[in-house]
């Protein structure tokens, strides 16, 4: 939690963000940011790539429904060869792209069928660059092949083990365990790779622990720490792995 550094300001110039969404980092250490403007009538809608040391490299994207176009894009993710997916959720699909921004292809529609979404929310990608994405609306996790071949779901809306309520955010650990912030039951539920639950923790409340509106997940590569942000408290809260 020891400050190291910051970049950027409210602004559309490069480098600088309106709304930035969520963040990825490559294994050079490259970072990608969403950058979105959800007003209507505004093109802005990006995803810009930054240095180790958040020095601006290139940024690619706009507002709209075309190939390489984003609407209210949330979740992002890069790849074991630096390919980078965005959660699109405003056009509910997922789009993958080069590390340089080049359109590699997409997949995803609005419904609730195998492969279709309901606002997706954010993804994650595991060590066989299989892609795990929160379907936000339908209370449910999808998972795909690095091409978007569906693979399996699992999900559905309650309180119960394995049941959401409007998940918004997801990670993936080293050894493929999926972790997802079950924002409506306030609380962080644990699975494996094939969506079987293992545990779950948190209540509604601003204790050690608690949530009011986990939104955002990370595991540290190392000691699988789990990082989560609580964005009504405006806090990060640390767990160990059990």
């Amino acid at each position: 939690g020891k400050f190291i550094m910051t970049w950027g300001s409210e602004s559309a110039d490069e480098g600088q963000f309106l709304h930035g969404h969520d963040i990825a980092i490559d294994s050079s250490g490259n970072t990608y940011v969403n950058d979105v403007l959800k007003e209507e009538g505004t093109n802005h809608a990006r995803v810009q790539k930054f240095d180790s040391n958040g020095k601006f490299i290139m940024a690619w994207g706009s507002r709209g429904s075309g190939e390489g176009q984003f609407h209210d894009q949330h979740g992002i993710d890069v790849d074991s060869k630096g390919n980078v997916y965005v959660a699109d959720l405003g056009n509910d699909r997922v789009q993958k792209f080069t590390s340089d921004g080049k359109f590699i292809t997409t997949w995803g529609s609005e419904g609730k069928d195998e492969g279709q979404f309901n606002a997706p929310h954010t993804l994650a990608l595991d060590s066989s660059d299989n892609v795990y994405v929160v379907d936000n609306r339908n209370h449910r996790v999808q998972k795909f092949d690095s091409n978007g071949k569906f693979i399996m779901m699992w999900g559905s809306e309650g309180s119960s083990e394995g049941q959401f309520l409007k998940p918004e955010c997801i990670a993936v650990d080293p050894s493929d365990y999926v972790y997802v912030c079950d924002g409506g039951n306030f609380r962080i539920q644990k699975f494996d790779s094939n969506g079987k639950f293992i545990t779950a923790w948190g209540t509604e409340g601003e204790g050690d622990g608690q949530f009011l509106e986990p939104q955002g997940i990370q595991v540290n590569p190392s000691s699988n720490n789990v990082y989560v942000v609580d964005k009504q408290r405006g806090i990060v809260e640390m767990f160990k792995p059990s």
